[in-house]
């Protein structure tokens, strides 16, 4: 179990306090709460204390919560949580803008899932943290670089592919005697004796054609005085993420005097002795009783002594007790000449006493004899480096930890689709006791049934070889404890670090109960439709001769009724008409979702021209003119197609219609979805009745005044809902209604998704 978190919640509200303590002190102790009732206690709080996050309500008795906010950078800041009792957009942007980690609107859903806010805030602080301390530590690399290069001992310069000097350091100028302007204005072979530039050029263009990355060869260089240095050059080819070179590294050392004379021994003693001591790693010599005979700066500063107070040390007494057997043994080897160099990581004791990690080279010079006379050691700080396994390590626990709490059943396999692990929900599905007990294991040492375990097979072989995932698979699967359930499947491809495909990542989520749900409703609706059916059908029967008959009794009877029955006649016939519409539509909504799809797509196009011809009278007499724009393809029946435009185009010209007036008709595809619109410029739909439109049987306050049975706009949201979509309604800019239908364009027969375990 890892350390306990500290919260600070700020919150006036007793109630609101005690709601949040309880939601986030836990059984087990992870996390400590304590609650200030206000800015100034809050202030006392943090005076002594430095919480691991703070959660502060907005508005406070003596202020806003957001004068807690630390200021970014400063030393000991801590993440803090703005609570405000009502949502408000803007005071949020604020209060992330003044530095809050997030922000939470006070409601009885949000207050008991705080437990996940305190965590994804104190993750993504760690982030946040480790963002900053990774981009301190590229500032102070790159300050090394500098420092390194422009105070190396040795020449150093900057190549383009071309030869030509970008950067040279002072060492490299005095070397050659040009000043940097002047050394920037060279190529490498105008600085090389003419007898080794076509060696020089052959090295370049080995790196150049990536045959060799690094070479290290001795050459003479020509000096602005004419004069000739011999130096050794080490040249290595820096290349771009897309292989192509970028630039040349070359280190020169200026191995003159060694070549010609006893003096060029004394020199690179010098050089050495400089390198020893600006050197960015830790340098030391050592006799061979491992008492510090000499350090450098570097290795002062990673250990925290001064080079006086090394030099009355020896080794042990800055090694870590931990290590110290494992020292002894190393040095142990070195003085009995079993081994000449050793190369090792260890802990070391700081003089402040506290401890730091090094990689450890050390190598003996030996005597006549063949025995060391002393030792010479290189230490690299690589406590950092420590520092982040440790917290990767830790990251890796976090994420098993989350795993294994996640509702949803998680596991991953290998290219041969065998068990690498998997969260605790999978394992008890598998009936194992415990994750690790899944490594090793195959679908078919599960208690799945054989077709089961080969559909799983068959599904990761699938998402390997396409490297593509498939996501919401839904399949059955026969569970360790008996239980058949539904699953609701996911499965990605696994990459190393060069991109190949070395597995599969799987997560599923039983929903048996909820399957078992929509098949009840469907069902349900599968009976409701086919009542709706045989009620109309049934009713529809005898309203034709009632309407016949008052019909027949108005022409007949004309002579021998009043005018009272006659009106009453008419409106018999007239309200029976209205029922027989009304009977037709219910009918035509209750057969929606029964046609299956056409093989190939109807052209949209061609069903908006029939229905246009249909309408050719009703268009005529109104004077509206229909703009038609581009329509694509669609896999749904012609026969709803023609339903819905003329249901659309209908409306559009009974209710908006006007002597001059245009409809519009267009379409377009997104992915899989096609939608199309049919767009009006009259008077348009009142604001609260647009979301109702939609449903059976309203017809508005315009749609009182057209005949209608109100089931029309019903019967379209009932068709694009059976085929994958929706249909809305939005204002048309400057006045008028654009009703748009989305619909799925699906194969004529699909196939249910497929997957495995």
């Amino acid at each position: 179990m890892g350390r306990t978190v500290q919260v600070l919640l700020v919150e006036d509200s007793e109630t609101h306090a005690a709601l949040l303590s309880q939601a986030l002190e836990s059984p087990g102790g992870r996390v400590a709460v304590r609650v200030a009732r206000s800015l100034a206690e809050a202030r006392s709080v943090l005076g002594g204390f430095t919480p691991d996050l703070a959660i502060v309500d907005l508005c406070l008795p003596d202020g806003q919560g957001t004068e807690l906010l630390p200021p970014e950078g400063e030393e000991g800041a801590f993440p803090v949580v703005i609570m405000t009792g009502h949502g408000d957009e803007g005071v949020a942007v604020e209060a992330i803008k003044a530095g809050a980690l997030d922000y939470v609107v006070k409601t009885p859903a949000s207050l008991a899932e705080m437990p996940h806010v305190v965590e994804r805030a104190l993750r993504e602080w760690t982030q946040v943290t480790e963002r900053r301390r990774a981009e301190e530590a590229l500032r102070q690399s790159e300050e090394r670089f500098r420092s390194f290069f422009e105070s190396a001992a040795s020449g150093m310069a900057i190549i383009s592919p071309e030869g030509r000097a970008l950067r040279v350091n002072p060492t490299f100028c005095r070397l050659s005697g040009y000043s940097e302007p002047e050394a920037l204005e060279k190529n490498i072979l105008e600085v090389t004796h003419p007898d080794d530039r076509e060696e020089t050029r052959r090295l370049y263009d080995e790196i150049r054609a990536d045959r060799r990355r690094v070479v290290d060869y001795e050459k003479r260089y020509l000096c602005k005085d004419g004069s000739v240095t011999w130096g050794r050059a080490t040249v290595a080819g820096v290349f771009g993420t897309d292989g192509a070179l970028s630039y040349f590294a070359a280190n020169v050392q200026d191995i003159t005097e060694r070549k010609e004379t006893e003096e060029a021994l004394r020199l690179s003693e010098e050089r050495f002795r400089t390198v020893f001591n600006n050197a960015a790693a830790g340098m030391v010599t050592l006799s061979t009783e491992g008492r510090f005979l000499e350090a450098n700066e570097a290795f002062c500063r990673f250990i925290g002594y001064s080079r006086e107070d090394l030099l009355s040390l020896r080794v042990p007494d800055i090694t870590h007790p931990d290590d110290q057997e494992k020292t002894a043994e190393n040095y142990r080897v070195l003085g009995s000449g079993q081994s000449r160099a050793i190369d090792y990581q260890k802990s070391f004791l700081r003089r402040d006493g506290s401890t730091v990690w090094g990689h450890v080279s050390v190598a003996a010079v030996p005597g006549a004899d063949g025995l060391p006379l002393y030792y010479v050691g290189l230490v690299q700080d690589i406590t950092e480096s420590k520092r982040v396994q440790d917290q990767i390590r830790e990251s890796k626990q976090m994420l098993q930890l989350v795993l294994d709490y996640i509702p949803q059943r998680v596991f991953w396999k290998d290219r041969d689709s065998v068990y690498l692990g998997g969260n605790r929900n999978f394992a008890r599905a598998a009936g194992v006791e415990a994750p690790q007990d899944l490594v090793g294991k195959t679908d078919y040492d599960l208690p799945w049934r054989r077709e089961e375990a080969d559909f799983f097979r068959e599904c990761d072989r699938r998402v390997m070889e396409s490297d593509a995932p498939e996501l919401h698979i839904i399949e059955p699967q026969l569970q360790a404890s008996g239980k058949q359930a539904w699953l609701d499947t996911s499965k990605v491809p696994l990459h190393d670090g060069e991109g190949r495909v070395v597995g599969v990542l799987g997560t599923f989520e039983d929903f048996t109960e909820r399957k078992r749900a929509e098949e009840a409703l469907v069902e349900a609706n599968r009976e409701l439709d086919a009542f709706v059916y045989t009620v109309s059908h049934d009713l529809r029967t005898p309203l034709t001769p009632i309407i016949g008959y008052a019909e027949v009794l108005q022409e007949t009877c004309r002579d021998r009724l009043d005018e009272q029955s006659l009106d009453c006649l008419a409106e018999i016939e007239n309200q029976g008409r209205r029922m027989l519409a009304l009977m037709e539509d219910l009918l035509v909504l209750a057969k929606v979702g029964h046609v299956q799809r056409p093989a190939e797509p109807v052209d949209l196009g061609a069903v908006v021209a029939e229905v246009l011809v249909g309408m050719g009278s009703l268009l005529a007499e109104a004077g509206v003119a229909v703009e038609r724009h581009s329509l694509p393809g669609l896999r749904v029946p012609k026969t709803l197609l023609a339903q819905v435009f003329d249901n659309l185009i209908g409306n559009a010209v009974r209710y908006a219609g006007a002597e001059g007036a245009s409809l519009e008709v267009g379409g377009e595809r997104t992915g899989a979805m096609v939608r199309f619109f049919v767009r009006d410029h009259g008077p348009g739909i009142p604001a609260g009745e647009r979301e109702r439109v939609f449903e059976v049987f309203f017809r508005g306050t315009e749609g009182k005044k057209v005949q209608g049975t109100g089931v029309g706009l019903a019967t379209i949201q009932k068709i694009a809902r059976c085929y994958g979509g929706r249909a809305w309604l939005e204002e048309t800019p400057g006045g008028g209604c654009t009703f748009w239908v989305e619909m799925e364009d699906a194969p004529a027969t699909g196939q249910e998704p497929q997957g495995g375990g």
